[in-house]
């Protein structure tokens, strides 16, 4: 997140200027030094950030909201990469249970799986590159009670992420038709190991190798390594 020249004074909810106002909002970042820097970058830009320390795996919902309930706000921000499934579960937990207008800060928007959170409510997705003149400016919006998603794009992206999880879903079946010896090599194609190389690496022959691909292949019910590495892709990656 970069800051653009100058200080902006935005609107707030009514739209007029407020010199001195400040509009609190809820901040929990997946790591904590960023959230401090994204705490004081705001504060330049008339946001009095509460700074929330990011929810163990544990906590229950009621612990949410009551955590999140203490910083008296409307609006939130939940910053990070969360690339792991546990670290957007543990987003999405939040989001289910503190109803805010929670703005997402992600590495990439373009996931589907940010439209599990726009369905528990999340109000927008941003990408961690964004300027902070933009983040304020949505965060304004926000305040002033503006959507930043249109019903079009909300029901698109819900859409889109319940076709990935269908897909994940039958990935994770058609994984579980492999042996264990078949699963140990399609994560070495996975990790680009090549079929010499794990003969060589595992002292059966080539041809015994491919043997096992192609029971791979048909199992996954599809026609090429490329194939079958991104059925396993869907299930492993992001564990």
């Amino acid at each position: 997140m970069t800051a653009g020249p100058g200080d902006l004074m935005l609107p707030d909810a009514q739209g007029e200027h407020r010199p001195g106002v400040r509009r609190r909002l809820v901040l929990m970042a997946e790591e904590r030094l960023v959230g401090e820097t994204v705490r004081v970058a705001l504060r330049s830009r008339g946001f009095d950030a509460v700074a929330l320390d990011w929810p163990p795996p544990h906590r229950s919902a009621p612990e949410h909201r009551r955590q999140v309930q203490l910083a008296r706000s409307r609006v939130g921000v939940i910053f990070g990469d969360l690339v792991t499934a546990r670290r957007r579960e543990e987003a999405r937990a939040v989001v289910e249970a503190a109803p805010l207008r929670w703005l997402l800060v992600v590495s990439d928007p373009s996931d589907p799986v940010w439209g599990a959170m726009v369905q528990a409510g999340a109000a927008g997705v941003l990408p961690t590159s964004v300027s902070l003149d933009d983040l304020a400016l949505a965060l304004a919006l926000l305040f002033g009670g503006q959507d930043l998603l249109s019903p079009a794009r909300r029901r698109a992206m819900v859409e889109a992420w319940r076709e990935s999880e269908r897909s994940d879903s039958r990935a994770s079946t058609l994984i579980g038709r492999l042996s264990t010896r078949e699963r140990e090599i399609l994560g070495l194609l996975y990790e680009g190991v090549t079929v010499a190389e794990i003969a060589e690496g595992t002292g059966v022959s080539e041809q015994t190798v491919r043997s096992q691909v192609k029971a791979v292949l048909r199992k996954l019910e599809v026609n090429s390594q490329l194939s079958a590495v991104a059925v396993y892709r869907r299930v492993v990656a992001r564990r």
